[in-house]
């Protein structure tokens, strides 16, 4: 019996107007009380599970969504958010597996359908997320999100002008809600950018971020004001040792994944993708009051999770774990108290491409300030300042590896990378776009291709209307060297 169905409902509503405005913190704890008064309510459970999701809590949003299939297995949504954690988990095959179910209660799920597909295309297996589409049949009596996919995979398999014209027909249906008609104009975007139509494209991706709520950049100053040597100094070394961590730090766009394929492709190494513990536990209290015990706790919880991710050494042979860590800027002060002999690779790629091509990207609540192009220039300012503060106050090893140099001469490039992480070269490492692994990132099609140099200087091809974003950057936007890429593609993050 719940404690009040009453007061559940008004704890539901509140925290259903926090997610609307994006305001998760609130959302969550609004969600969780009502939970607490009505704890087998699954559709509590699942809105709760989104603001997990939301805010990279894929494991705590895992234990929620099985509770609410227990309590309810006939619930597609339920099924479907419950494979978005099984994926942000790294769980490919069980997400493949609860899609199926999802599925298999109601073929017609829109949603579950959709995430297949683009599962699919993640993994590189077009056929199989055409094969999907086929098992469809009318698009016209279909949700939305199945002519949402047909698109996707004509992007994949490079039928740009067919899915203009229906990506076009699926923004002109009546009744589309105001995010898929967002979604729909990013993949117009692309397509039209893919065919060298770039104004069209430039004002779909305009209006894609036109209707998301602007993000907030990081004010560096107040950071390396804090950060002090004297400060680190006061915050004591984990006692817990492990050598298998490896960040990668930089700003999105800029090779982050590009370089994690990389040494993934060598067989010591695991790529864990964009892990957000760290970041969680550096908002559990104040940095300045971390203890020894508190550290050591940090440090084995993070080696817990490796454990739980890839195996321990023994079990797999796994040395070196990549963790894609966006947002380390913000967290390498306490990564160099936590792992003190950790690898960290630092990404750089031309700054105008890096923020152009994020602005490209329909990263939804994960890098809100990627929907405004000064906000963008602002916050690769603010990054760059920080990297340059810990170039200067860490004993970290820290790599800055260009996407240019990288895309222009691979194998130097590369086998340098695996050595900045201390192990012996393996030709894999060349041929990482040979791998059949999931790939979650924008980049899951270009990083399945060999490397080439197409993008750079991509943003040539945006000049006439990128002057804010140059003007933000400041110092760091180069408008004055070579000519404009002549195609689109790009390994990008």
């Amino acid at each position: 019996m719940a404690k009040s169905r009453q007061k559940a409902a008004q704890y539901f509503l509140k925290g259903t107007q926090a997610m609307k405005v994006e305001n998760f913190g609130i959302a969550k704890t609004m969600f969780t009380k009502a939970l607490e008064q009505d704890k087998d309510n699954p559709d509590i459970m699942v809105r709760l599970s989104q603001v997990l999701l939301a805010t990279g809590h894929a494991a705590q949003a895992s234990v929620v969504l099985k509770r609410c299939v227990k309590r309810k297995p006939n619930n597609p949504d339920a099924l479907l958010l419950l494979s978005q954690a099984q994926l942000g988990l790294n769980e490919v095959e069980e997400m493949r597996r609860t899609l199926d179910k999802a599925l298999g209660w109601d073929p017609t799920h829109g949603p579950s359908i959709h995430a297949q597909v683009v599962g699919y295309i993640n993994s590189g297996q077009i056929d199989a997320a055409q094969e999907v589409l086929d098992r469809v049949g009318d698009d016209s009596k279909s949700h939305v999100l199945v002519p949402m996919s047909r698109v996707k995979v004509l992007r994949a398999q490079k039928s740009f002008a067919k899915g203009i014209d229906l990506a076009n027909e699926i923004v002109a249906r009546d009744g589309i809600s105001d995010r898929h008609k967002r979604s729909v104009r990013f993949e117009l975007g692309h397509l039209y950018d893919a065919v060298g139509e770039y104004e069209n494209a430039f004002r779909m991706f305009q209006l894609g971020n036109a209707g998301h709520i602007q993000g907030k950049t990081l004010h560096a100053e107040s950071m390396i004001a804090m950060w002090t040597p004297e400060m680190l100094a006061n915050i004591p070394l984990a006692n817990v040792s492990d050598e298998r961590p490896v960040f990668i730090a930089g700003m999105p766009r800029s090779g982050t994944t590009l370089t994690e394929r990389i040494l993934d492709a060598h067989p010591s190494v695991a790529g864990i993708g964009e892990c957000p513990l760290i970041a969680h536990q550096l908002g559990r209290m104040t940095a300045t009051s971390l203890g020894g015990s508190q550290i050591d706790a940090y440090a084995q919880e993070y080696i817990d999770m490796l454990d739980e991710r890839v195996g321990s050494i023994a079990e797999s042979g796994i040395t070196r774990v990549i963790d894609k860590h966006m947002g380390a800027e913000r967290t390498l002060g306490i990564i160099s108290r936590m792992f003190p002999n950790a690898k960290v690779i630092h990404c750089l790629r031309d700054p105008i491409d890096s923020c152009l091509s994020s602005y490209f990207q329909n990263f939804g609540t994960n890098v809100s300030y990627s929907r405004d192009l000064s906000s963008l220039g602002k916050m690769y300012v603010a990054h760059r300042k920080m990297m340059d503060h810990w170039y200067d106050v860490l004993d970290l090893e820290i790599l800055p590896s260009s996407y240019e140099a990288l895309v222009a001469d691979p194998e130097p490039q590369s086998r340098k990378l695996v050595a900045h992480v201390g192990l012996e070269f393996d030709e894999r490492c060349l041929r990482f776009h040979e791998s059949d692994g999931h790939v979650s990132t924008a980049s899951s099609v270009q990083v399945r291709s060999p490397m080439y140099q197409s993008s750079k200087q991509r943003w040539r091809n945006y000049e006439p209307f990128i002057g804010e974003l140059i003007e933000h950057l400041g110092e760091y936007a180069d408008t004055e060297s070579t000519s404009p890429s002549t195609t689109s593609q790009e390994h990008g993050a």
